[in-house]
């Protein structure tokens, strides 16, 4: 089976494991958006995906903080642009699940022979 489908099951769990760590950095920083000298925190996907190849994926994420805020009590976080940073990283997540969900299905097709 791996000589069909390669490593597109391992990385899209990776990949998904990835925005659901980013989902919850993202949501700590609108829970935070009002806390006197909060950074905001993030996850990039470059970072993950370095730390993933050839780690443990559970230790493939790495958060990282922003710089210290220009507001008067020092906070980070553009609650705006956080929202629409959850929206898209969800979006990507749906995406994501969508595609495995296929594969797995045409995975059942092949071995049954069935189409539905």
């Amino acid at each position: 089976m791996n000589r069909i489908y390669g490593t597109a099951i391992p990385d899209l769990e990776t990949q998904m494991r990835f925005r659901m760590v980013r989902q919850g950095a993202l949501a700590s920083n609108v829970a935070n958006a009002d806390t006197p000298n909060y950074r905001r925190l993030d996850v990039t996907f470059e970072e993950a995906l370095h730390q993933a190849n050839g780690a443990d994926p559970s230790a493939a994420h790495r958060v990282t903080r922003g710089p210290r805020g220009t507001r008067p009590d020092g906070n980070g976080v553009d609650r705006d642009q956080e929202v629409i940073g959850m929206v898209r990283n969800a979006g990507a997540f749906q995406d994501m699940a969508t595609v495995l969900a296929r594969i797995y299905v045409m995975r059942r097709m092949a071995a049954t022979g069935q189409l539905s």
